[in-house]
């Protein structure tokens, strides 16, 4: 399984605290069956200040290749955002490796 956690703008320790599609990066992590993360890359969001229009076609695109979206919280102002809600995990904002854990204990009771 491939995840994209949202990441703060100057710490890659923290989970960003806004909206997943502000986020200025995000790290890519792929999750052994075993459960071990193994991060991939960090990727930039060159849509991060969009505010509508096709802004969630765009973030689709961007992040087709990843399976769960790892975030603080989606949406805003009313909007669902742009991922279904089985594709995305809401953790607050915490810690990257508190994020992770939350991944895993979500694997572990499905």
């Amino acid at each position: 399984m491939r995840l994209a956690i949202a990441l703060a703008k100057q710490d890659e320790t923290k989970v960003y605290p806004g909206p997943f599609g502000h986020a200025p990066r995000f790290a890519i992590y792929e999750v052994a069956e075993d459960g071990k993360p193994r991060l991939l890359e960090v990727r930039e969001n060159p849509y991060a200040a969009m505010e509508g229009g096709d802004k969630h076609q765009r973030m689709r695109e961007l992040l087709k290749d990843v399976d769960l979206r790892v975030g603080a919280r989606f949406g805003h102002g009313g909007s669902v955002g742009a991922f279904p809600l089985a594709d995305r995990l809401e953790v607050g904002p915490v810690s990257v490796a508190e994020a992770l854990e939350r991944v895993r204990e979500r694997q572990n009771s499905a």
